[in-house]
């Protein structure tokens, strides 16, 4: 996507503007007009959305207040470490120790300066995390968390403009953005200036190409994302000079019912359900890895797994949205035996008896797992039964543009660009180079804490 020169004049020109009206981007706008500087965000969709809308609508923070009411003894070096070790050391340190420094105070501010009402989930622990320390609102959804931001945008004096795609940047030579081209559905345009630009388009998991270039063990598999997530800040950064890193990287999920393709709640496997295949046989331990296990269920035959739990547990989660849409669809099976929830799933029935016998023995601490799996703590799975059929996607992506302290974009000679932010899915995470790095959560704390740097450093540079 080639940078533009400029127009001969703007049609008006706003101090800080941003593209994209998700997380990140309506994050930015609370943080900007809280700044002082006047703000208009820019929305391809008839209504904010993006990926966002199909999250669990969970960030991570460690010292948050919440954290603190609840008698959770947390720190962000503690999260830090988390992180550093999750991918092995392979990450900028000093970028991760920013995002684990600032997501606290992104939290806090935005439940008691904004209104939204972020609570710790106690319900998630591990899988990368040391602490409990996932904070949602109280129905856990994206789309909820869309809602809250939403309002608070209106609250706060922030224009949205929705059916406004960016289609062309505008810049000078020395790569100061000074203004976008807007393309409205109907094919008319308008060019709009800026003081300072913030990307928040998310990342480039709808797009085919840069999956073929960028994650090529990934091309030509299901996704689970917004379909406008195409890379546009990755292509107008690259062109303007900036930095990218760890494109390789990307978030797998494994369990989306199938095939509704709705996002089933992992909470059933962490406190001790399993997966297993058509032929009743676990192939994975479920827990070492949440996203790298969207690429062991896409490796089964047909890209198919079952979640198999039970009515207790079915009991303890059965309030959850994604309980609630995957029983409004029939998607979740019951049965008093085990028996009678292979047939009902489709799976092999002798090998599914001999799999939960296995399981009690693991449990019970009679045998080891021979996947390597601790499940100390859990639940012993007991009838009746309950299951569902399961698929794995690639959910979204973790590798963009590289951003300061700030969010400012660097470019690649370690400078940064004059007046150009990012965050969320369109900056680069700190899941290192693979989906393995990927801890639960950091999706939304990349987004909302890098919104609020980056809505931050938009307005001050705005006012010089």
């Amino acid at each position: 996507m080639p940078i533009l020169k400029p127009p001969a004049s703007f049609s008006a020109t706003v101090p800080v503007l941003i593209a994209g009206a998700g997380a990140c981007g309506m994050t930015a706008a609370l943080a900007a007009r809280d700044a002082g500087a006047d703000v208009l965000i820019l929305e391809k969709d008839s209504l904010p959305q993006g990926t966002t809308s199909m999250s669990q609508g969970t960030m991570c923070a460690a010292g948050t207040r919440a954290q603190k009411a609840a008698g959770i003894d947390d720190h962000p070096d503690i999260f830090f470490n988390d992180v550093m070790t999750k991918v092995n050391g392979k990450t900028d340190p000093e970028f991760v120790r920013t995002v684990t420094r600032e997501a606290a105070p992104t939290v806090d501010w935005l439940d008691a300066d904004h209104g939204i009402p972020f609570a710790v989930d106690t319900s998630w622990r591990g899988l990368g995390h040391s602490v409990q320390r996932l904070h949602a609102p109280p129905e856990k959804n994206g789309q909820e968390l869309i809602g809250y931001l939403s309002q608070a945008v209106e609250r706060a004096g922030a224009d949205l403009l929705t059916n406004a795609h960016v289609t062309d940047v505008y810049a000078d030579d020395d790569g100061r953005v000074l203004g976008v081209r807007v393309t409205r559905p109907d094919g008319s345009f308008e060019d709009i200036g800026c003081n300072a630009l913030v990307l928040a388009t998310c990342g480039y998991a709808a797009d085919p190409e840069m999956i073929r270039t960028y994650i090529p063990d990934m091309a030509g598999v299901r996704t689970f994302t917004w379909e406008n997530s195409r890379g546009d800040a990755v292509k107008w950064g690259l062109a303007l000079g900036a930095a990218v890193a760890d494109m390789s990287a990307f978030q797998g999920y494994g369990a989306l019912a199938d095939p509704q393709m709705l996002l089933f709640n992992y909470n059933y496997v962490i406190d001790g359900g399993i997966m297993v295949t058509s032929e009743g046989r676990r192939f994975s331990n479920e827990v070492a890895d949440v996203s790298g296990q969207g690429v062991n269920v896409m490796r089964q035959p047909g890209g198919i797994a079952f979640m198999i739990y039970d009515q207790t547990l079915h009991e303890r989660h059965k309030h959850l949205y994604e309980t609630r849409q995957a029983l409004a669809v029939n998607a979740v099976k019951f049965a008093d035996t085990a028996d009678g929830l292979a047939r009902a799933l489709g799976i092999d029935a002798a090998a599914l008896n001999a799999t939960l016998k296995q399981l009690e023995d693991i449990k019970a601490g009679t045998q080891r797992d021979p996947l390597g799996r601790d499940f100390t703590g859990t639940h012993p799975l007991a009838p009746p039964y309950a299951g569902i059929r399961v698929t794995g996607a690639l959910y979204h992506t973790q590798g963009g543009l590289v951003v300061d302290h700030n969010a400012q974009v660097k470019r690649t000679d370690g400078g940064v660009l004059p007046n150009l932010f990012a965050g969320g899915g369109a900056a680069r995470g700190m899941s290192g180079p693979t989906c393995s790095g990927y801890i639960p959560a950091a999706g939304l704390c990349m987004a909302m804490t890098l919104g609020r740097l980056a809505g931050r450093g938009a307005a001050t540079l705005a006012r010089k």
